[in-house]
């Protein structure tokens, strides 16, 4: 399935005021309407590594947003292929500035803006998991690859040999890349075509979305986490003795 250009997609999730959001190196920082409801943007497109500056700029204009519009939702697209896989990088403190993006979201949270992520491309990896895994809300698109390691990397950090982790992956969803795969686990919420109106979707999902963490809810009634949420459960009681 052939994925849209960026502006393309832009287009279709907000219409004309897609044009107010800045493309600058594969990073989306700006703001839109959807469903006549105002947003802010951020997120990256092309399938792009997240590096520091990246990081950095998404959190900045988190901060803009926090800061002069307040309560505003924000909407975090996703299209990486992780973060940087670069020595440079991470001696000049990757893993800190996928944290203070994360710190940023959590204070938006705090401060009423609803975090909606939609995945329109690869969702892959640290650069995932420090700004699009934070939504209240996940979507993707059904063209949308979202996983947590390619099994390649995988095997190498586990030292499983590749074949066997790829006969696993027919019947685990956790190692499966892929949107459907995802919304089994409770991570996506739900997959859009993107031949349907996803603009409207969008503009329904932010309307809906809670910060309750139903993720292992739906991970059970689906069939693909089927221990998660009793045992979270069990540890929630137990904790609370």
């Amino acid at each position: 399935m052939k994925k849209p250009s960026s502006r393309a997609m832009l287009a279709k999730l907000f219409g004309p005021s897609s044009r107010a959001v800045s493309v600058n190196n594969s990073v989306l920082t700006g703001y839109a309407t959807t469903g006549g409801t105002k947003v802010c943007v951020i997120g990256t497109c092309d399938g792009v590594y997240v590096d520091n500056a990246a990081a950095l700029r998404l959190a900045a204009h988190v901060i803009d947003c926090v800061e002069k519009h307040p309560k505003l939702p924000i909407v975090m697209l996703v299209d990486t292929a992780g973060q940087n896989p670069n020595r440079v990088s991470e001696m000049l403190g990757l893993a800190s500035c996928f944290g203070h993006l994360l710190g940023c979201l959590e204070l938006a949270r705090r401060k009423g803006h609803k975090l909606i992520t939609v995945a329109t491309g690869q969702a892959v990896a640290g650069a995932f998991l420090c700004y699009g895994m934070f939504a209240d809300r996940i979507y993707a698109l059904d063209s949308a690859s979202v996983g947590l390691m390619p099994i390649a990397a995988m095997s190498a950090v586990t030292k499983i040999p590749a074949p066997v982790l790829q006969k696993l992956s027919k019947t685990m969803p956790s190692l499966e890349f892929g949107a459907e795969p995802f919304a089994l686990l409770g991570g996506v919420e739900a997959v859009w075509s993107a031949k349907d109106d996803v603009q409207s979707k969008l503009a329904k999902a932010i309307a809906a979305a809670t910060t309750e963490d139903n993720r292992a809810e739906l991970g059970k009634k689906r069939g693909g986490r089927k221990l998660a949420l009793d045992i979270r459960k069990k540890v929630l009681a137990a904790a609370a003795r």
